[in-house]
């Protein structure tokens, strides 16, 4: 193995079984143990009336769950297969029914089933160097079905509370209703013979990022409480995780931040971190895919550019008081225009000038300068 990206001065290298699976733990670990600390108020995006303090499952509840069980998903710490679960369904909902209330009522989630097993996929490039692979998280299959019964019942009010700019994650919303809004709107002023600027903000690790204390206040500012708050507590903290490569399976390392990769309930609770994202977009429009956001507004003058540019800064704030982080080096802006003369601006974040690009490959589609679509169809 080759530099774990702990030390860039200092290379470690391992090459028995285990001691590979500890290297590519600690480089994992490393990704998610973030500072727990934001400097964030408490202003939800969507506050409500609603007061939700506990959740009372049914068998009915968990026979669904057990039900919708994909057999062919792999085990996850407990070693239970999916498979057992699900063909025992009608047999034990009954008995994991009480089981998971006993949790809910209490707001406490036994501690085996926040382990998870990491395995470390390559992706691309060096083979020995650890950072070129991305972790899977498995997790127990009994955990994933309660999380489901408390997905299921708490859907509908969580939904509610997403704001509208976003589309990953959201039943009806997808990439597709967001590009058909955003090509709408860039479309229609090309079509004025006017420009539209778009920035793609990259969001380094979000999913692994967020702040659990965080989280927890903003469940707490959407009038989630009592015994479901202190549920959401236990399901956040004091997670663990351990690799297993090469037949080896490394010690347990702590989770310190980050929702659970892998779970049920990680997307939605991180769509509930970000929902305030969009309020600090005041000049512009804003448009969300889970962590991809682009911005863009017309551009008539120069004035324009620079409320864009204000947005941008904006967004950066929101980072920081979020404890997430934006990669300038990864930021772009790109110019929609058919002008002869289009209005130039050199954007920038965090005193770094972002790359003027020519075409983005956007949610899948190629959106060029001029809005045509002979790279689209070259790529595919």
């Amino acid at each position: 193995m080759g530099s774990n990206g702990l030390d860039p001065d200092s290379a470690r290298s391992a090459s028995c079984p285990r001691d590979i699976a500890e290297l590519f733990n600690d480089y994992f670990s490393s990704i998610v143990s973030g500072s727990d600390k934001t400097t964030q108020t408490d202003n939800p995006s969507s506050p409500t009336d609603s007061n939700l303090s506990e959740l009372i499952l049914s068998p009915d509840d968990v026979l669904a769950a057990l039900l919708s069980l994909d057999t062919n998903k792999a085990t996850g710490p407990d070693e239970i297969p999916p498979r057992i679960l699900k063909e025992c369904a009608h047999q034990i909902a009954p008995s994991l029914c009480l089981l998971f209330n006993q949790s809910l009522r209490h707001g406490s989630l036994p501690e085996e089933w926040k382990l998870a097993n990491i395995i470390p996929i390559h992706k691309k490039g060096d083979i020995s160097n650890v950072e070129n692979y991305r972790p899977i998280s498995l997790l127990c299959v009994t955990s994933k079905v309660l999380e489901r019964c408390v997905l299921r019942n708490l859907r509908d009010y969580l939904m509610s509370l997403i704001n509208s700019a976003q589309h990953g994650f959201i039943p009806g919303r997808s990439c597709t209703t967001q590009l058909v809004e955003v090509l709408h709107y860039i479309g229609s002023i090309l079509d004025s013979g006017k420009q539209t600027d778009i920035i793609f903000m990259d969001m380094s690790k979000a999913f692994d990022k967020v702040s659990h204390t965080a989280l927890i206040n903003k469940l707490q500012q959407y009038n989630i409480g009592g015994s479901l708050l202190q549920w959401f507590t236990s399901y956040l903290h004091d997670r663990q995780q351990r690799v297993t490569t090469l037949g080896a399976t490394s010690s347990k390392k702590p989770v310190c931040s980050g929702v659970p990769q892998g779970s049920i309930l990680g997307p939605i609770l991180f769509l509930l971190y970000v929902n305030d994202l969009p309020d600090a977009v005041t000049n512009s429009t804003v448009a969300c895919f889970a962590d991809d956001t682009k911005i863009f507004r017309r551009i008539d003058s120069i004035t324009d550019a620079m409320l864009l540019q204000d947005d941008i800064n904006n967004l950066q704030s929101w980072s920081t008081s979020s404890g997430l982080v934006f990669n300038e080096g990864k930021c772009k802006s790109i110019s929609i225009t058919r002008r002869s003369q289009p209005i130039h601006h050199l954007y920038s974040i965090k005193g770094k000038e972002l790359a003027l690009i020519p075409a983005e490959n956007d949610l899948g589609i190629w959106i060029a300068s001029d809005l045509t679509w002979s790279k689209h169809i070259l790529d595919r």
